[in-house]
């Protein structure tokens, strides 16, 4: 089958259509969480710090959120269960 750049996009599209029309609200959310999820870890680090600077929209935000993340990251919590401080 043999299909013209027009036609070819127009089968895409209704593709894609068709399969977003068709996906619960559920898929719809964890599809575009794993798209970003992806877009992000593909980014440079240096880029990735700047568009998370502008979503938390000031610097002393951002700066207690990455406050926070780093407290979380490096908890007993994270840690696997050899590591973890027993008191």
């Amino acid at each position: 089958m043999k299909l013209t750049e027009n036609e070819l996009f127009e089968l895409k599209y209704h593709y894609v259509d068709r399969m977003v029309d068709n996906m619960s609200t559920k898929d719809l959310v964890q599809y575009v969480f794993d798209d970003m999820l992806r877009y992000v870890e593909d980014l440079p680090e240096p880029d990735f710090l700047d568009e998370a600077r502008e979503y938390w929209c000031d610097e002393k935000h951002f700066e207690e959120v990455v406050n926070d993340i780093k407290q979380y990251a490096n908890s007993d919590f994270k840690k696997p269960m050899g590591e973890r401080n027993v008191n």
